[in-house]
């Protein structure tokens, strides 16, 4: 959660706007780096195949590895893409210098994304949808439940009682 304040106050502090994107089925994606081993689903069961279990390449909601896998796996992609991520942060990445500086805050399956460029902000979303089903939110108006207002003179945050 701090990297979303981080980049808010980045995006604050430097008039950029802040947009939105939510990964779909995102611990679907995590690679699985240790053997995961589990039982056949009741009425998935093959004839003949009776008793026998399945070794999981990818991960599953609700197993314990997935988020670690998920993490690893957008981790890696933000990296091969020439994102650094934070010393002190550790779910926010940055690129480029200057006129061209991009910052990603990350939680579990959303990004943020803040820069000078809107250009820089589209062409990451385009690079991040050839990895990912994505859903594109937009500029940043609703998050976790706090009702986000962007404008030249800030971004107000509000949150129903």
């Amino acid at each position: 959660m701090e990297s979303v304040r981080v980049v808010l106050a980045v995006a604050v502090h430097r008039g950029w706007s802040v947009h939105h994107m939510d990964i779909k089925s995102a611990f679907l994606n995590g690679e699985l780096v240790e053997e995961v081993y589990g039982a056949q689903p009741p009425r998935f069961t093959a004839a003949g195949h009776e008793g026998k279990v399945l070794r999981l390449h990818k991960a599953l909601y609700g197993l314990r590895q997935a988020p670690r896998a998920w993490n690893a796996k957008l981790d890696a992609s933000l990296h091969e893409l020439e994102f650094t991520k934070s010393k002190c942060e550790h779910g926010l990445y940055m690129r480029g210098a200057a006129a061209s500086r991009l910052v990603v805050g990350v939680y579990v399956d959303d990004l943020l994304i803040t820069g000078e460029q809107p250009t820089d902000i589209e062409a990451f979303k385009v690079e991040m949808k050839k990895l990912f089903k994505m859903s594109d939110l937009g500029p940043l108006s609703y998050y976790l439940g706090i009702e986000v207002k962007q404008g030249r003179r800030g971004i107000e945050l509000r949150q129903s009682a």
